[in-house]
């Protein structure tokens, strides 16, 4: 049974999302703080983690962000939860390392199937293990969950990692962000081409010298650049 934390300062929000996991026959775990949820995450580590975005000691993107930098826990799948609407609110979360953002009111089974998609990704595809996918400085290991930029290890969140994976798969295929969002996001949580942006800046950011890789055509989409003659 996947074990997820569920952080909220709220009482009544954090029964909410308690119930509804619950329900849907997830074990839950519960923290009331940000400090809860660092003593819970070094205890005992949860599949998932499921987090309100105002937290009364901190906001829910230092959380993420802490997370993200904790070694033992930066693998693990975060969906935020807010009730604004604001596509910037959205958007600074994904860059401070969640990897999903769902807007109250939701519905009970939206909630469920959004963190199953979580786990899903996390666990990667079963049966043999797909060999590594390189292309120019970059090397990504589907099997052990790693990425390399000229040799040093980068620390992708699992949409993120997806992401690549999708570009390296098909090198010379030009990806709309359409084809994107539905390629990551099946079930159309991701909403607006811009998250596809700011995935895409992200992965930039932590591949630092070797972000050339990732090639923007404006108004169309992604792609894989091509090598210089050297590394073909």
């Amino acid at each position: 049974m996947a074990r997820v934390l569920v952080v909220d300062s709220d009482p009544a929000g954090r029964a909410e999302l308690a119930s509804c996991l619950s329900s849907a026959g997830f074990a839950v775990a519960e923290a009331t703080s940000a400090g809860e949820a660092e003593l819970s995450l070094r205890e005992t580590p949860p599949h998932a983690v499921v987090l309100d975005m105002f937290l009364r000691d901190q906001s829910g993107f230092a959380v993420c962000r802490a997370i993200r930098e904790n070694p033992d826990a930066k693998d693990v799948p975060i969906l935020v939860v807010t009730r604004s609407t604001s596509d910037l609110d959205r958007i600074l979360a994904l860059e401070a390392g969640a990897d999903d953002v769902v807007v109250r009111p939701f519905f009970p089974r939206e909630l469920a199937l959004r963190v199953r998609a979580l786990l899903r990704r996390a666990d990667g595809e079963r049966g043999a293990p797909e060999p590594p996918l390189a292309h120019g400085p970059i090397t990504l290991d589907p099997s052990r969950r790693s990425v390399l930029a000229d040799g040093g290890a980068v620390a992708l969140t699992e949409i993120e990692f997806a992401l690549l994976a999708l570009l390296l798969r098909r090198p010379s295929h030009v990806f709309t962000r359409d084809e994107i969002l539905a390629e990551i996001w099946p079930d159309g949580a991701a909403r607006t081409p811009r998250v596809v942006d700011t995935h895409v800046k992200g992965i930039r950011r932590k591949l630092g010298g070797a972000a050339w890789v990732l090639e923007s055509l404006h108004g169309v989409g992604y792609r894989l650049a091509a090598l210089p003659e050297r590394e073909r």
